[in-house]
């Protein structure tokens, strides 16, 4: 089973992530409302892959990106963006090793 951390800003985008995940044997192991609640959490939880939205206010998706990079750069990141322009996907790929970025 793979261990996720849900990161949106978004308690009802969470929530139908959660119950998405429910059916495809992903067992959500954390949820942060934001970059910074990510960050705090992420060390204790250590989950197989985050689910990262990129534009949150406060510490936004990319830089917990990078922040979450330079504590473990084994983290797996799935990065999402309601954006549809291309900067955004390409600076989080320049971020690190994120698994894919989606918009």
């Amino acid at each position: 089973m793979i261990r996720v951390m849900l990161v949106d800003d978004h308690a009802l985008v969470r929530m139908g992530f959660r119950m998405l995940l429910a059916d495809a044997q992903v067992e959500v192991v954390a949820e942060a409302a934001s970059g910074e609640q990510a960050c705090e959490d992420y060390p204790r939880v250590k989950p197989d892959l985050v689910i990262m939205d990129l534009s949150m206010p406060g510490m936004g998706g990319l830089e917990a990106v990078r922040r979450l990079l330079a504590k473990d750069p084994q983290v797996r990141i799935l990065a999402l963006s309601a954006h549809e322009d291309t900067a955004h996907p390409r600076r989080v790929l320049r971020a690190g090793k994120v698994v894919h970025v989606a918009w």
